[in-house]
């Protein structure tokens, strides 16, 4: 999967960040004016993360004919919601469309902040002809290139069928083109075969002699009328599984890497756990501290997968490495 991420730092990254949602939104084939809707949006983004934010980040992520754009910072956060979403509101005194003008702006929205610790913004946009709905629902990544490369070493995706949904993550060794493109491989393997076991996939990218630098990766499949999520890793991944009750748990990987020349370790059977409307799965690589507690922040999962993914970048991510979230939610909120 695409998509392209920003450190928002100052009022040159404004111009940047709109320009790069504005081609976004052209290559998924919208109208002009709903591009110049993206671009507005994105532009009052940008510029409150200069103006306010800590660590701001500025992800345009295009999939399956929907285009979101998503601000995600460490601080200050806000201590009024509600306030900040009317119109007119403003702590600087500062004249702009504000985020009552961007929620309008955008097909959907969402934003999930907490005061002292940061907010993320998420706005979404549909393509022309669309149905409003992703082919794959629930299922929502955000990802970050080290700083001074162009492409990123992690990769993700997500692929149905049969009544068969897999879900992986790969973090590409090292940083760069090499890295991203030992992702891609892995990766691929699902894209190509997405209803074969989890066991036959890992064997797959483990003979794979395109992936020269190997990577890690984790794997989780779902399958249509079964109550369970498979799971299978290698590397050092984070994944955690959260139960509709609050429960959470930590999966486990095996230790090494996928790739037949970097082999390494014994390969684990798939795992299985319950899985339920009110479940949520987060994969994430080690770009992302793993720190962050799931009992603290149990109230961001009554928001949409892709502001999860967002706010795990943007307030728990390194930014000195690769990184990417994938978020997977059984499709109700908490």
């Amino acid at each position: 999967m695409s998509g392209a991420a920003l450190a928002v730092t100052g009022s040159v990254h404004v111009s940047q960040a709109r320009q790069l949602a504005a081609r976004a939104a052209r290559e998924a084939g919208m109208p002009a004016a709903r591009v110049e809707r993206v671009a507005l949006a994105t532009s009052e983004l940008a510029t409150n993360l200069v103006k306010y934010a800590t660590g701001g980040l500025l992800l345009v992520v295009p999939h399956e004919g929907v285009l979101d754009v998503i601000a995600t910072d460490r601080g200050p956060g806000m201590a009024h919601v509600t306030d900040s979403m009317r119109d007119g509101f403003s702590t600087t005194g500062t004249l702009g469309i504000g985020l009552g003008g961007i929620r309008r702006n955008a097909d959907e929205f969402d934003i999930y902040s907490r005061y002292g610790e940061g907010t993320t913004v998420l706005a979404r946009w549909y393509g022309e002809g669309s149905d409003r709905e992703p082919r794959i629902p629930g299922v929502a990544a955000a990802r970050y290139a080290a700083p001074g490369e162009t492409e990123c070493g992690d990769s993700w995706v997500v692929a149905r069928a049969g009544g068969v949904t897999t879900v992986a993550l790969s973090d590409g060794l090292g940083h760069g083109p090499g890295a991203a493109a030992a992702s891609a491989a892995a990766t691929e393997h699902v894209r190509a075969s997405p209803a074969s076991s989890l066991t036959a996939l890992v064997a797959a990218m483990d003979a794979d002699m395109t992936a020269h630098r190997g990577a890690t990766v984790a794997l989780a499949q779902f399958r249509e009328h079964d109550p369970t999520v498979l799971f299978c890793g290698v590397g050092n991944s984070t994944v955690r599984l959260i139960a509709g009750d609050g429960g959470h748990e930590t999966l486990v990987s095996t230790p090494g890497i996928v790739g037949r020349r970097q082999r390494s370790g014994r390969r684990a059977s798939p795992v299985a756990r319950p899985w339920d409307a009110r479940s949520w799965l987060i994969m994430h690589s080690d770009g992302i501290s793993q720190r962050w507690n799931a009992a603290e922040h149990l109230d961001a999962f009554e928001h949409d997968p892709a502001t999860v993914a967002g706010w795990l970048l943007g307030a728990h991510g390194r930014h000195r490495d690769d990184a990417c979230a994938v978020v997977v939610s059984g499709g109700e909120r908490m």
